[in-house]
């Protein structure tokens, strides 16, 4: 700046209505991200969904081509009926646990979302308060501080 005046600091010359500012930049790009996340969540329970299915898929196949095989084999060996209603129950017992853990798992899954889900809204509600005062404390600042 000279000593006559006439040339003023390059900060009171922009105008701040049409200007960039720090938290639009933040607020924008972060939104960028967000929005890229949000975007490929439908992409994300389609992949899971495919990788579960053919895991499944490969494990029936598995146990069908054995059975061709094995039910031949054992028909020739005349396996005691009896013998074959006792391993049916002993593998209905084994299902039934099988089962059961998949419901345990499920319930343990839901549970630990819906806490996962309190806890964050629980942090956004303090989140909200430390900001509401940072606020408070920006516009004390902004306060005390000339306009240009």
């Amino acid at each position: 700046m000279t000593s006559s005046g006439t040339d003023q600091s390059r900060f009171s010359r922009v105008d701040y209505k049409n200007t960039l500012s720090v938290c639009d930049v933040m607020r924008d790009n972060t939104d960028e991200i967000i929005m890229k996340f949000e975007s490929l969540f439908p992409s994300y329970l389609v992949n899971l969904t495919d990788l579960q299915g053919e895991y499944l898929r490969i494990v029936r196949d598995l146990f069908g081509t054995c059975y061709i095989a094995e039910k031949e084999l054992f028909d020739k060996l005349g396996v005691d009926q009896k013998s074959v209603q006792g391993f049916d129950n002993y593998l209905k017992i084994l299902t039934k646990s099988a089962i059961f853990q998949i419901e345990i798992i499920d319930r343990m899954q839901k549970t630990f979302v819906s806490n996962a889900i309190s806890t964050m809204k629980t942090s956004d509600d303090y989140i909200r308060l430390s900001l509401d005062r940072y606020a408070k404390f920006l516009a004390n600042i902004s306060e005390i501080i000339p306009a240009r």
